[in-house]
């Protein structure tokens, strides 16, 4: 195996990594080492941009926290994207058919729609969790299992399979991820009390942005 092929084994890695996170940080609510690690250090980023800013804000909203920040945290959690204590109006519940929905339910057309993919795909949810599959977390982990896929692909030296991945993998940011991440990220600035969550919606969506942009490129070439 060439070395510019093993580097592009563990690009493929390193994303399917990075999505996993993004995927943790919202399907349920922070534990003791995910807050290690986020306080440990600025999450990676470009030099300059909005990932970088995103990551900085991130990172001071745990270096600035009280010594409760974990329960804190927990509260804003529950709040921000259970819909904890509201009880009329829109929420920031994360799944995508609440905000592409013209009347904002679940279980909508974008729910059909990401089934479809996930099915294409064999990519499954597992029944027991008994939610949605259009959750933000699921569709970012789609990105993770799509990515590792990719890597395999590599692995096997079958271009042709990691290109048809890539390609899904760009339609899926754009059309399952982009096109609502940004309408989630305002409700949780509505109702977050604590910075982290805001802040982490804005390097979710300069992360997937910049990957979506990269997908792009990389299948024009």
């Amino acid at each position: 195996m060439t070395e510019e092929m093993s580097d592009r084994i563990a690009e493929m890695r390193g994303r399917a990594e990075m999505y996993r996170l993004l995927a943790s940080v919202f399907y349920r609510e922070l534990d003791d080492e995910q807050i290690a690690t986020l306080k440990a250090a600025p999450l990676a980023a470009p030099e300059e941009g909005p990932m970088k800013a995103a990551s900085e804000a991130i990172y001071r909203s745990f270096r600035l926290a009280p010594p409760d920040v974990l329960t804190r945290l927990r509260v804003d959690y529950a709040r921000i994207f259970l819909a904890a204590g509201v009880y009329e109006g829109d929420t920031a519940v994360p799944f995508e058919s609440v905000f592409t929905d013209e009347e904002g339910n679940l279980m909508g057309e974008a729910r059909e729609q990401v089934v479809a993919v996930f099915r294409a795909e064999e990519v499954t949810v597992d029944p027991a969790l008994q939610s949605p599959e259009d959750h933000l977390s699921f569709e970012l982990e789609f990105m993770a299992i799509t990515s590792d896929r990719i890597a395999e692909a590599l692995e096997a030296g079958n271009e042709e399979e990691a290109s048809r991945l890539l390609a899904v993998q760009e339609r899926f940011a754009r059309e399952h991820l982009l096109n609502w991440m940004p309408m989630l990220a305002e409700r949780v600035r509505t109702f977050a009390r604590e910075a982290f969550y805001p802040a982490f919606m804005d390097y979710a969506i300069a992360f997937v942005d910049d990957d979506a942009a990269w997908l792009e490129e990389s299948l024009a070439q």
